[in-house]
């Protein structure tokens, strides 16, 4: 095989996978009949499922063989490994989740046969394929805004889940309708809870965990401040007291505060089912402490015995929180020059970290960096939260280089994994610098992207986001694609009506 047709090949797995090598000879025939063999450590309830992901992703009922083996044993969680030759298809994987990962691998792979006008079945080259994640926990943020349907928030949550993210954070912008206390919510822009709840369930069957966000710190607007919206206040000025006189940040000596942000996060965790981690924000929270009784407080102590509160209410219900690092670290410290740091000195929040319970999560945003005038990024607030014996989730934005930089460090600082965060961005020709970038950062960071910021990847893309489309039996030209027009799409694509 030459070097051009493995490039070929290569180039159309998302995310790459840690070991291929493909081999000469006859292809192997995916068609009715087809012998398929899987080894796994306990074979109960597989058969089923491999019946009904052949006939997905291809159309064909294969003769399956599922085994039990002692090589499955072998191996790690979400790994797999594939031998194909002419004669036979042969995946090995500990349980379901690596054979669901092999399988993805697989449809990306395969291709339909030639000389005729409609697909008779689809030919896969002679390989042999052995892949694990190089991080336990690969996450993608999604927001829902006020604009975004929720078939659209669906097209994203399955195209992470083919590309083996495993979590995916959904943060609801003021449009949650809350039964315990509908006034958090756009009066006019709720989304549909019964939908959001099919899509917890279907994240599941995928193997994508959902994971609630609630911002208990800044943001408390649930609307970007760049739109001057806010979700509460814009209809019900008589709920001030809740907030800070700007009303970014939740006031925090205010008991009613309390009490109804206990209510929020609980019936998130509830509607969520339980989720193993939860999500609180903390981030930017710029007018902190501002009004008049919290100006009676030390900050530092306000925001600790906020976040101790949460914490212990999660830990009786055995759920991990994740916030953001940012109001951790302070902007004027000279070790965080050139990297994400939003805590005012004068707040005294530097210490703050060392009385917080160690099993929360830190998601450490970094967005840019200087590569050309600079010399390769230290990220020196992740390792400093790892020395300091947190969980840490670098989390990257739309900067191709930034996320494989960011990837690189995490893998060889034994980090928690990575959260690619997408914000309003999460389309068009931006959802490949997310979504797919952060894929391979992530699953295989040992190898470079650069080669993929060319015009065939995003074909590739392309195809990738037609096998969504075919999983989800979409037949409405908006919902095609990753805009829902082609002309002007810009970062807001929604139209609504």
């Amino acid at each position: 095989m030459t070097a051009e047709e493995i490039e070929i090949l290569t180039r159309r797995l998302t995310p790459r996978p840690q070991s291929i090598n493909f081999r000469d000879g006859a292809e192997f025939l995916l068609k009715d009949g087809c012998p398929v063999t899987v080894e796994v450590t306990v074979k109960t309830g597989i058969r089923q499922k491999l019946t009904a992901l052949c006939k997905q992703y291809w159309n064909i009922a294969p003769e399956l063989t599922v085994k039990e083996s002692a090589a499955a044993k072998k191996c790690k969680p979400e790994a797999y490994q594939i031998d194909i030759s002419a004669e036979q298809l042969n995946i090995t994987a500990k349980n379901w989740q690596g054979v669901a990962n092999a399988f993805k691998t697989l449809r990306q792979l395969a291709e339909a046969i030639r000389g005729t006008e409609k697909v008779t079945g689809y030919i896969l080259v002679p390989c042999r394929i052995k892949d694990y994640p190089a991080m336990p926990f690969r996450g993608l943020h999604i927001c829902i805004f006020p604009e975004t349907p929720l078939w659209d928030v669906e097209k994203q949550i399955r195209l992470a889940a083919y590309y083996k993210y495993n979590y995916a954070v959904i943060e609801c912008w003021g449009n949650f309708p809350f039964e315990s206390h509908p006034e958090i919510c756009w009066g006019d822009r709720k989304l549909d809870k019964k939908e959001l709840k099919r899509l917890i369930k279907l994240g599941k069957e995928l193997g994508i965990t959902l994971i609630p966000q609630f911002n208990l710190l800044g943001h408390a607007a649930g609307a970007r401040s760049i739109t001057a919206k806010h979700a509460i206040l814009d209809y019900q000025p008589e709920l001030q007291p809740l907030f800070e006189p700007e009303g970014w940040t939740w006031c925090l000596t205010n008991p009613a505060t309390r009490q109804l942000l206990t209510d929020i996060v609980l019936e998130l965790y509830e509607f969520f089912e339980k989720p193993p981690f939860f999500h609180i924000g903390c981030d930017e929270a710029h007018d902190a402490g501002s009004c008049f009784e919290c100006r009676k407080h030390e900050l530092k102590d306000l925001i600790r015995e906020h976040i101790l509160y949460f914490h212990d209410l999660f830990k009786k219900r055995k759920t991990r929180l994740i916030m953001w690092h940012d109001m951790l670290l302070e902007m004027e410290d000279e070790r965080w020059q050139g990297y994400i740091a939003c805590a005012a000195k004068k707040h005294h929040l530097s210490t703050l970290y060392k009385e917080l319970p160690k099993d929360i999560i830190i998601a450490d945003w970094q967005y840019f960096y200087d590569f050309k005038n600079r010399e390769t990024p230290a990220w020196p607030t992740a390792k400093f939260f790892k020395k300091e014996k947190f969980d840490v989730l670098t989390c990257p934005w739309k900067d191709s280089p930034v996320i494989e930089s960011l990837g690189n460090m995490a893998e060889k600082e034994k980090l928690m994994g990575m959260l690619e965060t997408t914000w309003h961005i999460s389309h068009t020709r931006d959802s490949l610098n997310t979504i797919l970038c952060a894929a391979h950062a992530s699953w295989n960071p040992a190898i470079s992207q650069k080669e993929y910021y060319t015009e065939i990847i995003f074909i590739v893309f392309s195809m990738h986001i037609r096998h969504i489309i075919w999983d989800m039996k979409i037949r409405e030209y908006e919902k095609t694609g990753t805009a829902q027009y082609q002309v002007d799409p810009g970062h807001h694509p929604h139209q609504v009506s």
